[in-house]
């Protein structure tokens, strides 16, 4: 009992391992907001892009099928 209690004290008188960041804690935070502020940014800005431009118009055949008499299917 006295090995585990000698081990106890041991240990809790070592000093705990620090590793040293390469910035202090309030950089990461504010670099990550910033990436996703960024994010955010790019994303809004791509939002409608699909709405901004309607498809043109066209009577051509895109299916190539020019034995039907170059009538339109009804798809």
């Amino acid at each position: 009992m006295q090995n585990i209690t000698a081990a106890v004290a041991v240990a809790a008188e070592e000093a705990p391992v620090v590793n040293e960041l390469i910035a202090p804690a309030w950089v990461f935070g504010v670099g990550a907001f910033a990436i996703l502020m960024l994010l955010l940014v790019a994303t809004m800005s791509l939002r409608s892009v699909s709405q901004r431009h309607p498809a043109p118009a066209t009577d051509v055949n895109v299916h190539g099928s020019a034995g039907h008499g170059g009538q339109r299917s009804g798809h």
